[in-house]
């Protein structure tokens, strides 16, 4: 029988809201990298695609902040309250996209991270967990859809397919460091919070990007994630979010924004 959030093991419960958190400001600071790009897209329809995925990974995150707010977290203080050290976004996003190559191939990948972790949570006891999980599901089959069909376009250039491989060479072993160490313990699993073994879950989502990459004759094996001193199981990241990237993504002061 899976354990109940409110009466599951403290370690648990703490490692639950981490793992959502950490989720919830990745879709933050991606919504963000959509709001910021949209006006590079190349097309009328980019321009409604990318305003589309920054307005459901808006909400995303706040469904999830939503969710903390029920248990040990305010609401205000997650939107309002935390500076640039407390945001637990993936480490991937933190460097501004180089072209449009970079900017497809990171979007593409934090969003099938994040669908990957959050897909662990599909038969969470919680509903409200689940049904996030359920709906991020959902809305990223249309994201990876349109990153798909980039791929197609760009690889159809020899000088923007190199682009596209230097882009997966260096945002791809990120992407894996969010999933952290193989041999991390999951007490989410462990817990019956979690569906399947985190390992499980990163290896799931190699082989995603692998076969994903190979038609355009990206080979994205033997690539391994490297950790730092400083990185941050709770925060699955290293070091601050960037200063710059802060005052982007943060929300402002509600006095204003009326």
């Amino acid at each position: 029988m899976s354990t109940p959030v409110a009466t599951a093991e403290p370690a648990a419960r703490t490692a639950l809201q981490n793992d959502l958190l950490c989720v919830a400001d990745t879709k933050l600071v991606l919504g963000n990298w959509f709001a910021e790009c949209v006006m590079n897209g190349k097309s009328l329809p980019d321009f409604a695609a990318m305003l589309g995925m920054c307005t459901a990974s808006y909400g995303q995150t706040r469904a999830i902040y939503h969710w903390l707010d029920t248990l040990d977290h305010s609401y205000g203080h997650l939107e309002h309250g935390r500076g640039r050290a407390e945001i637990r976004s993936m480490d991937l996003l933190d460097p501004a996209p180089e072209n449009w190559q970079d900017f497809i191939v990171s979007t593409w990948l934090a969003e099938q991270a994040t669908w990957s972790m959050a897909s662990g949570f599909l038969r969470n006891p919680d509903r409200t967990v689940a049904g996030i999980a359920r709906k991020i599901g959902e809305e990223a089959y249309f994201h990876l859809k349109y990153a798909a069909g980039w791929f197609r376009i760009i690889e159809a250039s020899d000088e923007e397919g190199e682009l596209l491989r230097a882009s997966v060479t260096r945002r791809f072993p990120l992407a894996l460091r969010w999933f952290g160490p193989l041999d991390a313990a999951d007490d989410l699993h462990a817990a019956g919070l979690r569906d399947d073994p985190l390992p499980d879950i990163r290896a799931g989502f190699v082989g995603e990007v692998r076969s994903a990459l190979k038609p355009f004759g990206v080979d994205a094996t033997g690539v391994e994630a490297t950790f730092e001193a400083d990185w941050r199981p709770d925060a699955r990241r290293t070091g601050p979010l960037p200063e710059r990237l802060f005052e982007v993504i943060r929300f402002k002061d509600q006095e204003i924004a009326r």
